[in-house]
């Protein structure tokens, strides 16, 4: 099995990040929260494409220019009504400079709420804070449970980091298939470039061990990917209290 410390650098990259004031789409990159140290990079080794028989093809989704397709957070439109989250983000200004403090025991309550709503990009920080633990029980299962379900909506940043869990056996079985279609997923948002490259080194990585069948499932699975981006509720639904701050 892999060490976690493999992981820790993608999802620190691709997870630790929000925008300030409140939950935007734009990723601000911080340095690791306090306490928590950064891995080391892995180091560079042969390409999974010299060893393998044959390299799975790039992913038939084409790659779309850079800068669009990657936000975590959409507008959910019902019946051309526009549904959006900005309403239910009161206080994530502050609890996001707690976060960035390390404050984890001020802040990621205020996100657990919205993640339990269905907000994505609150998802994807969840999956960050159980993975560190941070305020709450390091629990990979999980950590995993929540980028997954970040993923589901369509948020970029839960991509990767799903693969790596599912590739490295961290909160389930390793589930190579699973690990090849979310690097897929991630590989076709991303323009031709350096980014991409090694998106697809990541998934490649993968198809070396996997049957040629295995891998044309797994494909599949990418190709029919459709987002299920969760409708945000109206403020009358939530509880009186719900924007009250530990």
């Amino acid at each position: 099995m892999k060490t976690t410390s493999l992981l820790i650098p993608t999802i620190l990259g691709l997870c630790v990040a929000f925008a300030s004031p409140g939950l935007g789409q734009q990723a601000t990159p911080l340095p690791p929260p306090a306490g928590i140290g950064k891995a080391p990079d892995t180091q560079p080794g042969v390409s999974p494409a010299e060893t393998a028989p044959a390299a799975s093809p790039e992913p038939s989704t084409p790659a779309i220019p850079a800068g669009e397709g990657r936000a975590c957070k959409y507008v959910v439109m019902i019946e051309g009504i526009p549904y959006t989250w900005d309403k239910l983000e009161k206080g994530t200004d502050t609890a996001w400079v707690a976060y960035s403090n390390g404050d984890f025991t001020k802040s990621v309550p205020v996100f657990e709420k919205l993640a339990k709503l269905g907000h994505p990009v609150a998802e994807r920080l969840m999956g960050v804070a159980y993975f560190f633990g941070q305020g709450v029980p390091l629990d990979y299962r999980t950590s995993l449970s929540w980028f997954e379900k970040a993923a589901m909506q369509g948020c970029f940043e839960a991509y990767a980091p799903t693969a790596q869990m599912y590739e490295a056996g961290l909160g389930t079985v390793a589930d190579p298939g699973k690990a090849y279609m979310w690097y897929n997923i991630a590989a076709a948002q991303l323009p031709q470039g350096k980014e991409r490259r090694e998106m697809v080194d990541l998934r490649e990585k993968v198809a070396a061990g996997m049957t040629p069948a295995q891998i044309e499932a797994a494909q599949k699975r990418s190709l029919q990917f459709t987002p299920k981006r969760v409708v945000p509720p109206d403020l009358s639904e939530l509880p009186e209290d719900f924007f009250k701050q530990p």
